[in-house]
């Protein structure tokens, strides 16, 4: 595949397309401002370039739209003056801005642009609110050197020739961030949960295969509209014919139309518990239930899924002892099949997820037999299909496959099983320390290893899960953890498992400011290493930036004894014992109670802003304030201990006896 890399910027007196060349490692640069207007030569270029994709970063609902507009009205301008031009492309540009904001309808769509488009923005589903991540933002996560904000007002006049270099060298940046974010795209990358996986391989496998036009669409539409294209051939229906005329929802029903047939409890107490949650309606907002297995295990139960109390501890079995996480396989495609889920308006749905579990294990299967990754492709496509796009759209509002009953017979009823399977081993004396949406932990006799599994064997029987969802094992040598989702375990192979707190890795959409923090927790448990000896001696300066972004009511200064620097939106910065406090202001604008300063470390903290930031830079050389990163590191050692010694104070009595 062919591609070009591309972003605009629309000031009022400068607009300016930029354009990358991978293969040839070129720039081609194509403007209109006071002194020049060669837009007629992107006309040429893109003529030129039909084979090619233009790669850009939210380039459908701005960039594409901006250029076609100006593409389709540009001959209309030939007296006009260049100015007035730009003034017109800007105007232009705020409009579309206003329109996505409103969530208007784009002007055109991407089958009418005059060049392909692919756009990593939603490729990502980085357009879903959950998920919203900005350029900027990407450029700290990808640690790239320079993250600087745009230097010169978008509606600034009189722009000088330096003004026009500034406005180039910030637009080549962004530029080559979206390349490199494009490198990630497609797998070739170091970063550890994205290496080897292309993004755009999958596409282009869906579309050979199943004729799908996808190449722009996030992996859970994609999985949607697979759904919806079997459907249609399976059923004969239209699209139009597929949206529900009623939603069948869950609330004003009580919980017990959620139970599954499978589930029955043994003891008084749990049988108690769910009589009384199966009388309660279930309503449209937030509600909870929690039930107290022993002094070690209390669970809350949510519409959502289930999950226990547990808070700072170290857990380390003995030499007679071994540590399980018991995960449910397809824990969610499962439930649709054993339950026959299936909305009202579409029948044949289940059978046709049904067979989609089947063709997703066909694909993993010849995947694993001819390592052709096309195989890999449509698994992971498959896998997405029966999540996502199907169980994930059960309760998205507007879906053709919208069925929030059936939503809550898919999580109520996975619930229920868990804590059956809980009291059954609680029963027999086991230790159950944890669980979750799709699990649990549990410290057992080594010696009643084979005994346990029976159990968890008898059980996968009874709700269900012999065929699929099977019980998966994971044995860990010790667990760390703050709670429930934030954790560090040592698996027996050497390996690790990071949540939360203790992730080092972070998806590129989430913040890993003080990445330094992880490391030297994983360190510290793992090898024994002290944390000041991590900290001091650790090489990439990186790993110690922490990033902060304001939104329009407020921006960041620093203050130091050289005066103050008033920063843009978002800021890198390190803490440092030579530096500046840093303060959130207030904007005159803002209508809320927020305080008008507010320091964004509490006491003495100084920080060294470094949204330019050489890869060459040797942390030992920066002025770093390492006891700001030891402290943090410690708070959390001090946690884990602090909690782990109440919690040894108060034994798990008989288990037996507290139903």
């Amino acid at each position: 595949m062919k591609i070009l890399i591309y972003d605009i910027e629309t000031l009022k007196e400068y607009f300016l397309i930029k354009v990358y060349n991978p293969e040839l490692k070129c720039f081609y640069k194509f403007g209109i401002n006071r002194w020049e207007d060669n837009f007629d030569s992107f006309l040429k270029f893109i003529e030129q370039h039909k084979d090619y994709y233009f790669v850009g970063f939210n380039s459908l609902r701005f960039d594409s739209q901006v250029t076609e507009w100006v593409i389709r009205n540009y001959e209309k301008w030939i007296d006009e003056d260049k100015l007035t031009i730009t003034r017109k492309i800007h105007q232009k540009a705020q409009d579309v801005i206003d329109d996505a904001n409103f969530e208007v309808w784009a002007e055109y769509k991407e089958e009418w642009l005059s060049f392909k488009q692919i756009d990593l923005f939603t490729i990502w589903h980085y357009n879903n609110e959950n998920r919203r991540t900005s350029l900027k933002a990407l450029e700290f996560a990808m640690d790239m050197e320079n993250i600087e904000e745009m230097p010169i007002p978008h509606d600034a006049e009189n722009l000088t020739i330096e003004d026009i270099g500034l406005i180039d060298d910030y637009c080549e940046n962004d530029v080559m961030a979206t390349y490199q974010f494009y490198l990630i795209t497609i797998g070739e990358t170091d970063l550890k949960l994205y290496k080897g996986e292309n993004k755009i391989a999958d596409r282009i496998a869906m579309k050979e295969d199943f004729g799908l036009n996808c190449m722009n669409w996030d992996d859970v539409k994609i999985g949607a509209e697979w759904n919806k294209l079997d459907y249609m051939a399976l059923s004969g229906k239209g699209e139009r014919d597929l949206k529900p005329k009623q939603v069948k929802r869950f609330f004003g029903k009580k919980f017990k139309q959620f139970f599954p047939k499978t589930v029955k409890f043994q003891t008084d107490g749990l049988k108690k518990f769910i009589k009384e949650l199966g009388e309660t309606y279930a309503l449209n907002e937030k509600q909870e239930f929690k039930y107290v297995f022993n002094d070690e295990l209390v669970a809350t139960i949510a519409k959502g899924g289930i999950h226990s109390n547990e808070k700072g501890r170290f857990i380390k079995p003995t030499a007679e002892e071994v540590y399980y996480q018991i995960d449910i396989g397809s824990q969610y495609p499962n439930a649709i099949r054993k339950y026959k889920v299936e909305p009202d308006h579409l029948p044949g749905w289940n059978s046709l997820i049904v067979s989609k579990i089947d063709r997703r294990l066909k694909h993993k299967k010849l995947g694993q037999e001819t390592k052709d990754p096309k195989y890999n492709s449509l698994q992971k496509m498959g896998k997405l299909a029966l999540n996502g796009g199907s169980y994930g759209r059960l309760n998205t509002q507007g879906d053709w496959q919208e069925y929030p009953f059936g939503m809550l017979q898919v999580t109520i009823g996975g619930q229920l099983e868990i804590l059956m399977v809980v009291e059954a081993l609680l029963l027999k004396g086991f230790r159950v320390i944890s669980l979750n949406t799709d699990g649990f932990d549990v410290v057992i006799p080594r010696s009643r290893d084979q005994e346990f599994r029976d159990l968890l064997t008898m059980y996968e029987k009874i709700i269900g899960n012999d065929v699929l969802g099977n019980f998966e094992y994971t044995e860990f040598k010790w667990i760390a953890q703050t709670s429930v989702n934030d954790y560090l375990a040592l698996k027996t192979d050497g390996k690790t498992k990071e949540k939360g707190d203790f992730e080092i890795d972070k998806e590129l959409n989430k913040n890993k400011s003080m990445r330094i923090v992880p490391i030297a927790l994983k360190e510290y448990y793992v090898n024994g290493t002290p944390i000041e000896k991590t900290i001091k001696e650790h090489k990439n300066i990186y790993d110690f930036c922490l990033r902060q972004k304001a939104s329009k009511n407020f921006h960041y200064e620093g203050v130091s004894a050289n005066g103050k620097t008033v920063y843009n939106k978002l800021i890198r910065y390190y803490l440092s014992n030579k530096g500046e406090k840093l303060l959130k202001i207030k904007n005159p604008s803002c209508m809320t109670n927020a305080p008008d300063v507010a320091q964004v470390h509490a006491g003495d903290w100084l920080a060294t802003v470094c949204n330019k930031l050489p890869k060459t830079t040797v942390p030992q050389e920066c002025d770093i304030d390492y006891s700001f990163y030891i402290l943090k590191v410690q708070e959390i050692i001090d946690k884990i201990k602090l909690e782990g010694r109440r919690a040894a104070k108060q034994q798990p009595k008989n288990q037996l006896t507290l139903f």
